[in-house]
């Protein structure tokens, strides 16, 4: 069975009913694109993941890392296996030195482990030939928004802030909402003060 490893490119308002955002991939080292749709909840953790903004408190998502990572598992890989009515199915293919197992999960969950834990996402290549299409040229995204290094402390508080100043304000609030939920008061500040000084 061919597979096709996938990179996360953005997370994007969707065209579906409200509350329904898209998670976009492209092939490495490719130019095609596939969405998923996903809910708002998990939306905002990948915004968060993405942009590389550390939260106060562990995720579930961060949690999962660290029991496995505790217990001498290693996430080998995220597998796509499956797509069907519009919903995606996925393995996490997980493993230690004496044996390996897949665990079934919510797409969107497994990537965003994939992304914590620096692991490869495949999509059966007759999933993602179905799929996949070819940005419109001015729709074409930038790549590299993300910092390729470790940036100092103060670097990356310049960072978030350009960030935040980048989010229109629906994203900002969703964004707020999901900082307050997961108990990072300190970013939920700094979205507020965003969103304040945007309304003078």
């Amino acid at each position: 069975m061919e597979y096709i490893e996938l990179e996360v490119i953005d997370v994007e308002s969707s065209q579906t009913p409200s509350e329904a955002f898209a998670l976009v991939v492209r092939e490495k080292g490719g130019e095609k694109e596939m969405t998923l749709v996903i809910g708002l909840y998990e939306a905002r953790t990948l915004v968060l993941l993405i942009s590389k903004i550390q939260t106060r408190r562990p995720s579930t998502h961060e949690l999962f890392k660290n029991f496995m990572q505790n217990a001498n598992y290693s996430l080998n890989r995220v597998l796509i296996y499956h797509y069907d009515e519009g919903v995606f199915y996925a393995h996490l293919l997980l493993q230690n030195k004496e044996l390996s197992f897949e665990i079934d999960a919510r797409t969107s969950d497994a990537i965003a482990i994939a992304l914590l834990m620096n692991a490869p996402i495949l999509v059966r290549k007759e999933i993602f030939d179905k799929l996949a299409v070819f940005p419109k040229k001015e729709e074409k995204k930038i790549e590299n928004l993300q910092p390729d290094i470790d940036l100092q402390p103060e670097e990356l508080e310049l960072y978030i802030e350009n960030k935040l100043h980048e989010m229109p304000i629906k994203e900002l609030e969703q964004l707020l909402q999901g900082s307050i939920d997961s108990e990072d008061f300190e970013l939920a500040s700094k979205i507020y003060d965003e969103i304040n000084a945007r309304k003078l």
